[in-house]
Protein backbone atom coordinates (compact mmCIF):
# COMPACT_ATOMS: atom_id res chain seq x y z
CA UNK A 1 0.00 0.00 0.00
CA UNK A 2 1.21 3.65 -0.90
CA UNK A 3 0.29 6.38 0.90
CA UNK A 4 1.09 10.42 0.61
CA UNK A 5 0.34 13.21 2.96
CA UNK A 6 0.07 16.64 1.98
CA UNK A 7 -0.94 20.62 2.63
CA UNK A 8 -4.01 22.42 0.64
CA UNK A 9 -3.87 26.45 1.58
CA UNK A 10 -7.32 27.11 2.30
CA UNK A 11 -8.80 31.20 2.34
CA UNK A 12 -8.78 32.12 6.13
CA UNK A 13 -12.25 33.40 5.42
CA UNK A 14 -13.56 30.63 3.65
CA UNK A 15 -12.33 27.53 6.76
CA UNK A 16 -15.53 26.98 7.95
CA UNK A 17 -17.12 26.57 4.49
CA UNK A 18 -14.25 24.27 3.61
CA UNK A 19 -14.98 22.18 6.45
CA UNK A 20 -18.78 22.26 6.19
CA UNK A 21 -18.55 21.12 2.39
CA UNK A 22 -17.17 17.90 3.42
CA UNK A 23 -19.39 16.95 6.19
CA UNK A 24 -20.74 13.93 6.01
CA UNK A 25 -23.69 14.06 3.60
CA UNK A 26 -22.65 17.35 1.53
CA UNK A 27 -19.90 15.69 -0.41
CA UNK A 28 -21.46 14.77 -3.57
CA UNK A 29 -21.92 10.76 -4.21
CA UNK A 30 -20.00 11.48 -7.64
CA UNK A 31 -16.81 12.16 -6.05
CA UNK A 32 -17.15 9.89 -3.25
CA UNK A 33 -17.81 7.16 -6.21
CA UNK A 34 -14.55 8.61 -7.60
CA UNK A 35 -12.39 8.43 -5.05
CA UNK A 36 -13.84 4.61 -4.41
CA UNK A 37 -13.28 3.61 -8.26
CA UNK A 38 -9.94 5.11 -7.96
CA UNK A 39 -8.91 2.68 -5.20
CA UNK A 40 -8.37 4.85 -2.75
CA UNK A 41 -8.57 2.79 0.41
CA UNK A 42 -8.10 5.42 2.96
CA UNK A 43 -8.67 9.55 2.84
CA UNK A 44 -8.87 11.63 5.69
CA UNK A 45 -8.26 15.25 5.45
CA UNK A 46 -7.20 16.90 8.91
CA UNK A 47 -7.33 20.94 9.89
CA UNK A 48 -4.47 23.10 11.11
CA UNK A 49 -5.31 26.51 10.98
CA UNK A 50 -5.81 27.61 7.13
CA UNK A 51 -3.93 24.08 6.23
CA UNK A 52 -5.66 20.94 4.91
CA UNK A 53 -3.50 18.14 5.89
CA UNK A 54 -4.41 15.40 3.07
CA UNK A 55 -3.98 11.70 4.04
CA UNK A 56 -4.00 9.21 1.14
CA UNK A 57 -3.59 5.50 0.68
CA UNK A 58 -3.66 3.36 -2.38
CA UNK A 59 -2.12 0.15 -3.84
CA UNK A 60 -1.26 2.55 -6.51
CA UNK A 61 -1.67 6.27 -5.90
CA UNK A 62 0.15 7.14 -9.37
CA UNK A 63 -3.11 5.75 -11.07
CA UNK A 64 -5.60 6.75 -8.61
CA UNK A 65 -4.85 10.14 -9.14
CA UNK A 66 -4.29 9.91 -12.96
CA UNK A 67 -7.99 7.87 -12.39
CA UNK A 68 -9.15 11.40 -10.67
CA UNK A 69 -8.02 13.90 -13.29
CA UNK A 70 -10.22 12.02 -15.73
CA UNK A 71 -13.70 12.32 -14.15
CA UNK A 72 -15.39 15.34 -15.12
CA UNK A 73 -17.33 15.21 -11.94
CA UNK A 74 -14.00 15.66 -10.20
CA UNK A 75 -13.32 18.97 -12.04
CA UNK A 76 -16.82 20.58 -11.20
CA UNK A 77 -16.17 19.64 -7.85
CA UNK A 78 -12.81 20.89 -7.61
CA UNK A 79 -14.25 23.66 -9.49
CA UNK A 80 -16.88 24.28 -6.71
CA UNK A 81 -14.65 24.07 -3.98
CA UNK A 82 -11.71 26.75 -5.65
CA UNK A 83 -13.37 29.72 -4.27
CA UNK A 84 -12.15 28.37 -0.37
CA UNK A 85 -8.98 27.41 -1.44
CA UNK A 86 -5.35 28.89 -1.83
CA UNK A 87 -3.86 25.72 -3.74
CA UNK A 88 -5.85 22.51 -5.22
CA UNK A 89 -4.42 19.14 -6.35
CA UNK A 90 -3.92 19.11 -10.38
CA UNK A 91 -5.14 15.42 -10.86
CA UNK A 92 -3.55 13.70 -14.15
CA UNK A 93 -0.54 15.76 -13.97
CA UNK A 94 2.69 13.81 -12.75
CA UNK A 95 2.91 15.61 -9.56
CA UNK A 96 -0.77 16.72 -8.64
CA UNK A 97 0.46 17.39 -5.46
CA UNK A 98 3.71 18.30 -3.38
CA UNK A 99 4.05 15.51 -0.95
CA UNK A 100 5.29 16.26 2.10
CA UNK A 101 8.44 14.35 3.36
CA UNK A 102 7.86 11.28 6.06
CA UNK A 103 10.78 11.16 8.38
CA UNK A 104 8.82 8.22 10.47
CA UNK A 105 6.99 5.41 9.63
CA UNK A 106 5.44 2.91 12.45
CA UNK A 107 3.77 -0.09 11.22
CA UNK A 108 2.61 -3.27 13.12
CA UNK A 109 5.17 -3.32 15.62
CA UNK A 110 8.30 -1.96 13.38
CA UNK A 111 9.73 1.24 12.08
CA UNK A 112 9.98 0.81 8.39
CA UNK A 113 11.01 4.53 7.17
CA UNK A 114 14.67 4.85 6.25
Amino acid sequence: MESTCFVMKIKEDKIEDYKNIHKKGNVWKEVLENIDNADIKKMKIYMLENNAIVYVESPDLKKSFDYLGKQKSQERWNKATEDFMDTQPEYGQDKPVKDLKCVFDFVDGKQINE
